[in-house]
């Protein structure tokens, strides 16, 4: 196959050429040029692929669309007490002894205890947004204890171990409680703050 001959094939892959006997005249200023152009290959005859009429297929042939289960949203949980604090462990869902007791003992400080709040493990959660819980006034008080609230999907801007009250909801946010329990200094300021909230 000639050089040509391939440019053909190449450039006019996808087009019908026909080839015609007679020669081409290219005129120019000088005079008249007679070029014979290659014969390009013939290329057979494509007819249209005739595909045989779809029918629709009867109810029953069709198969049955599986029924799939609708996960019901996942709320955060009920809150039984004005009190809620948060805390993450991820390896546990219940806290820590030693952390119990210290919480119990901060919160009987001030007058509470942790038999009349809300503790819940961030990591156990089945929802972490707590959203409704401040649009609903779901709580008085809510203490977070190394639990950012952007995890919670609360856009308040909260400095540590500063207390702010949010339509009527007042909002902590602290170390863990491992943390604090092993910082005076830290202890001293978690005292500070729960005195200016309840």
């Amino acid at each position: 196959m000639s050089l040509s001959a391939a440019f053909y094939q190449v450039f006019y892959q996808n087009e019908q050429l026909f080839q015609v006997e007679e020669a081409f005249e290219i005129k120019e200023k000088t005079g008249t040029i007679v070029q014979n152009l290659p014969q390009p290959e013939p290329q057979p005859e494509q007819r249209p692929e005739v595909l045989p009429p779809v029918t629709q297929a009867p109810a029953a042939a069709l198969p049955a669309t599986p029924a799939i289960p609708v996960k019901p949203a996942e709320n955060f949980p009920a809150l039984k007490h004005k009190i809620l604090i948060l805390i993450d462990e991820p390896k546990r869902k219940e806290m820590i002894a030693s952390e119990a007791i210290f919480l119990d003992n901060i919160l009987k400080a001030v007058g509470n205890s942790v038999e009349n709040s809300d503790v819940l493990n961030f990591s156990f959660l089945p929802s972490p947004d707590a959203g409704k819980v401040l649009t609903e006034k779901r709580t008085n008080y809510f203490l977070t204890f190394g639990v950012p609230l952007i995890k919670l999907n609360l856009d308040l801007l909260l400095v540590p171990y500063t207390p702010k009250n949010v339509d009527g909801i007042w909002f902590l946010l602290t170390d863990p409680l491992a943390v604090i329990e092993a910082d005076r200094n830290l202890k001293k300021k978690l005292w500070q703050a729960l005195q200016q909230m309840f």
